[in-house]
């Protein structure tokens, strides 16, 4: 009897409700409840039970056939806050037939509506009945203006290399104001800035002076600008990582093709962290020829390996630089270069296109590469054809040839790459 009363409350618990259901008549609904105030006792006895719960990333809207993920937040007992949103009781919506939330609190939306600015509630239930509700506008009314503003950060001058996000509320001709989105905003900046900015609002930076930025969002013909100033006196360093370690030299085989990355630190007095600056940073070569390093795109930082020899990869940001010598080792010579499978022409059809691969042939291991990303193109007329680069980076890299004229015509591709002469291929358009 002693060791029962000295047992932890969870197993008295146990003990106690089990006697209790044994007796009843719905086995199913009682070893729910069971399971249900065992879970319970369990998280007030580790202290991790919420007791406030907030729903963040609300007050949206969408059109019917959207969807949007809410996230939940809860206090504990121990005072931590933490994610709840996979691990609540229950997501519920006020009406189901407007939109839909499931049990990790993805709203879809289900039809549009007018009544009450197209507005439902939702609601997140801890196991222990907490609960937090917020709206979702389901509705395709008009934007009428955007109210731009820094995410990340939220005030002040933002660092320069260090990736800052751009965001807004937007309000609606029925008055309704979507807060802190993205949210089918085009986004640019201004032609004068070094800076970038992608569809997700983040906004890339690498002056090394003080620069001002002009950034505009657009929803259809409704606009906004934001000014920005980003500030490099802060940036400490930057660094070259390879399979990330800092590098100041690495080797790489010819044909060979590596990632490298870049990392940048502020001035202790500002902070200890250690950034990921992959789309800040600029990419050069000290001697160009023996690799291609991709500078733009969602492989930057992509390095092959060209001619055998030595260079100095050179990272620069925000006035920063970093250095790496690259070893490019082999034995193969350069023979001849030839688009696709050597032709002199082509011909295309108005208004179609096609794909021009340059290959790089070898007397030796490896025997061919495609080096389309890293030789230099031009176009004889601009108003006929047109090209475009496609999946830099890459080892399918090619450039895509498009007849701009609905008429007949003809154009010249002219590419050079290393010492080889240059290859000429006319492009004739025609019915």
């Amino acid at each position: 009897m002693n060791r029962l009363l000295n047992s932890s409350p969870i197993i008295l618990l146990y003990i106690v409700l089990t006697s209790i259901f044994l007796c009843g008549c719905d086995s199913d609904n009682n070893s729910a409840e069971l399971a249900r105030a065992v879970e319970l006792e369990s998280l007030r006895a580790n202290g991790t039970i919420i007791e406030e719960i907030e729903i963040t990333n609300a007050q949206t809207r969408l059109r019917a056939g959207e969807t949007h993920q809410l996230i939940a937040v809860g206090i504990d007992s121990n005072g931590d806050s933490r994610d709840v949103t996979t691990e609540l009781e229950a997501w519920s919506s006020s009406d189901e037939s407007i939109a839909t939330v499931d049990s990790n609190g993805l709203v879809t939306g289900v039809a549009t509506s007018t009544a009450n600015q197209g507005k439902v509630t939702i609601t997140a239930t801890t196991i222990n009945g907490i609960d937090s509700s917020a709206d979702i506008s389901i509705s395709d009314v008009n934007v009428s203006a955007i109210n731009l503003k820094q995410k990340s950060p939220a005030t002040g001058n933002i660092q320069t290399c260090i990736e800052a996000s751009i965001h807004g509320d937007v309000t609606y001709e029925d008055g309704y104001v979507s807060l802190n989105t993205i949210k089918d905003m085009a986004f640019s900046v201004n032609e004068q800035s070094s800076s970038i900015i992608n569809n997700d609002g983040i906004l890339y930076t690498s002056s090394e002076v003080l620069e001002n930025i002009t950034v505009t969002a657009t929803i259809n013909n409704i606009d906004a600008q934001l000014s920005v100033i980003a500030d490099p006196s802060n940036l400490a360093s930057v660094d070259i990582l390879v399979a990330n370690d800092i590098a100041s030299s690495f080797s790489l085989n010819l044909g060979q093709r590596i990632q490298v990355n870049a990392q940048a630190q502020l001035l202790d007095t500002i902070s200890a962290e250690i950034y990921n600056i992959d789309q800040s940073i600029q990419w050069q070569q000290r001697d160009a020829g023996y690799t291609g390093i991709t500078n733009e795109g969602v492989n930057k930082g992509t390095v092959l390996g060209l001619k055998q020899g030595f260079t100095e990869l050179i990272a620069t940001c925000g006035g920063k630089q970093a250095i790496a010598v690259v070893e490019i080792n082999g034995d193969a010579n350069l023979q001849n270069i030839e688009i696709n499978n050597g032709e002199e022409s082509i011909v295309m059809a108005p208004e179609s296109s096609t794909s021009l691969t340059l290959t790089a042939n070898y007397d030796d291991t490896p025997n061919s590469l495609n080096v389309s990303e890293f030789a230099s193109w031009q176009v004889s007329d601009n108003n006929i054809i047109s090209l475009e680069l496609i999946s830099a980076g890459l080892s399918r890299a090619y450039y895509r040839v498009t007849s701009k004229s609905s008429s007949d015509g003809s154009a010249n591709v002219i590419v050079s790459y290393d010492d080889q002469p240059p290859i000429v291929l006319e492009v004739i358009v025609e019915e």
